[in-house]
């Protein structure tokens, strides 16, 4: 329930969804175990697992889904061996050499005489849509899996008329500025872990951790053109991030008296609590996004 990295969206438009119209809609693409010919499967769970009987949980301003998501593990390697062996079996039975096609016959072949005996492996990902401001938080440090959560949802609502929310800044040149006046916005304290790196796409990196950043060095990297594609940062000592030139807040952290905030929930009431944590954690975030929303101003703003 602790989102631990945000990608973010907002609405191009206000939306209200009725809990029984967003219910169905989930419902048609609910999660389903792979097939003994399924590679992998991809659909929604309950939002609350075993203390939950919805597939979306509503609370407050805030709507919580969770998708799920079970592959079959099949190792390369040991799918290339068998098909390597199976080429050289014909072509010493046979003296003749294999051509690409029957090679990718013999590989198909195999994955399907291998795919029900296969391992499975499941993961959860989480989102939350918050009805009043129009943001969509997936909870992922990664764009493409953010992407195909986002895919399932257009999929079961029929539309989803969202955009990636920082597209429009130049956060290279917003982290640089605040790194470079080691002051950033109302709210927010300049943490200890940073990355630089030269402005052409394969020039030197520099990466920081628990690092003094406003020291000379620093300075004289800034000096000699490096921009800042990632700055740790302290939002009112309640949560702490990375926020990258992509968007992204990565490695979140949240201040033991957030953590502790619901802790006298008995544990009988687990539900409960989870609906607790849920509007703590959902709240905490839209505060921090609009702070930073605010922060970031006009970006052009740093160019005049």
């Amino acid at each position: 329930m602790w989102f631990s990295n945000l990608i973010c969206y907002k609405f191009k438009q206000d939306v209200t969804y009725a809990q029984e119209d967003f219910e169905k809609a989930l419902e048609q693409d609910i999660f389903r175990p792979c097939g003994s010919q399924d590679m992998t499967t991809f659909g929604w769970t309950k939002a609350f697992g075993k203390h939950g009987q919805m597939l979306s949980h509503f609370s407050q301003d805030s709507i919580l889904v969770c998708a799920k998501r079970e592959e079959k593990v099949l190792p390369a390697a040991v799918v290339n061996e068998m098909v390597a062996e199976k080429i050289e079996q014909i072509e010493q039975q046979e003296n003749r050499p294999v051509k690409k096609k029957e090679k990718d016959d013999i590989k198909e072949n195999i994955l399907a005489t291998l795919l029900p005996q296969a391992f499975k492996k499941s993961s959860l990902q989480f989102a939350f849509i918050d009805q009043k401001s129009g943001w969509v938080i997936v909870n992922s440090a990664s764009f493409n899996k953010a992407e195909e959560l986002l895919a399932l949802l257009r999929k079961s609502l029929g539309t989803l008329p969202v955009v990636p929310a920082f597209a429009n800044y130049d956060l290279d040149l917003q982290l640089t500025h605040w790194l470079t006046e080691f002051s950033a916005p109302e709210g927010f304290a300049i943490g200890t872990d940073a990355e630089l790196q030269e402005p052409d796409d394969n020039g030197a990196q520099v990466k920081l951790k628990q690092h003094d950043l406003s020291s000379d060095e620093i300075k004289t990297h800034l000096e000699n053109g490096k921009r800042v594609t990632k700055l740790a940062l302290d939002w009112r000592e309640r949560v702490k991030f990375v926020l990258q030139n992509d968007g992204t807040l990565k490695r979140l952290s949240y201040a033991e008296t957030l953590k502790d905030q619901n802790a006298d929930i008995p544990k009988e009431d687990l539900a409960v609590k989870l609906d607790a944590d849920f509007i703590l954690v959902s709240e905490e975030i839209k505060e921090l996004l609009e702070d930073l929303t605010k922060g970031l101003g006009d970006d052009e703003s740093l160019e005049s």
